[in-house]
């Protein structure tokens, strides 16, 4: 039977990146079926220690399909502000469900959630940590085009949209922007769409001549940490020399 000391061991395993640890973890545990554990970690998402809920949200980030986007969900919905934290950072493999995020919807939209936990729901819906791989999913897609209606979100949505790759259905919001009334959005919008996207420079601290050239030769997005950079054959290839 499985237990939380169990989870503790096949969480710490996860953090290690490594799939021999994982297998190792499996192992000490009893080799459980994704299934049974998914499903431990559902029951236990009504444990009073809030700890014990984040421990299973930690876990059930690693997995997916609608068994366990009942224990996120449950996440979401938690009286702890620790564990919704922790919820909408395990979303990423549950965006396909609407239940997931019009959730992140709503969360964005409280007033009596803190604001941190707002922007934290709105990041994960636009992709303003640039997460994203690939297409936004439908219900995304559709929760965006519904905050858009929310003046204040705007930017943050169109911010994390130019980080993202030329998308199907991003590409559809950028031309939103594009037709703007606001020159701000417009500018930003039609840039993206014109061939360049936006990037932090810390993800470019492993290489220290690409992060120098980036600064002396790309235009600043916005603050002193985001730049432009052309999409095609960037970073390398399109950077000019210096």
């Amino acid at each position: 039977m499985l237990s939380i000391k169990d989870m503790r061991k096949l969480r710490q395993s996860f953090s290690s990146a490594s799939d021999v640890d994982l297998i190792a973890a499996l192992r000490q545990i009893g080799n459980p079926s994704q299934e049974s554990l998914i499903d431990y970690c559902v029951a236990q998402m009504s444990h009073p220690d809030r700890n014990v809920r984040v421990l299973m949200l930690r876990i059930l980030a690693y997995y997916g399909g609608t068994r366990a986007m009942r224990g996120v969900l449950a996440g979401l919905n938690d009286g702890a502000r620790r564990v919704i934290a922790v919820a909408i950072q395990a979303c990423p493999n549950y965006l396909s469900y609407e239940e997931i995020t019009e959730r992140l919807e709503a969360i964005t939209r409280d007033d009596r959630v803190t604001r941190k936990l707002r922007r934290r729901a709105l990041s994960m819906l636009s992709g303003n940590e640039g997460r994203w791989q690939g297409d936004l999913t439908p219900a995304v897609s559709a929760a965006l085009q519904r905050l858009l209606a929310e003046e204040e979100l705007r930017f943050t949505i169109l911010f994390g949209l130019v980080r993202l790759d030329s998308t199907p259905r991003i590409t559809m919001l950028l031309e939103e922007f594009a037709r703007s009334d606001d020159a701000r959005e417009r500018d930003i919008a039609r840039r993206a769409l014109g061939g360049e996207r936006v990037i932090h420079i810390d993800a470019y601290t492993s290489d220290p001549a690409l992060h120098r050239r980036i600064m002396q030769t790309c235009e600043i997005a916005h603050g002193r940490m985001f730049y432009w950079l052309p999409r095609a054959g960037w970073p390398l290839r399109s950077l000019p020399s210096v």
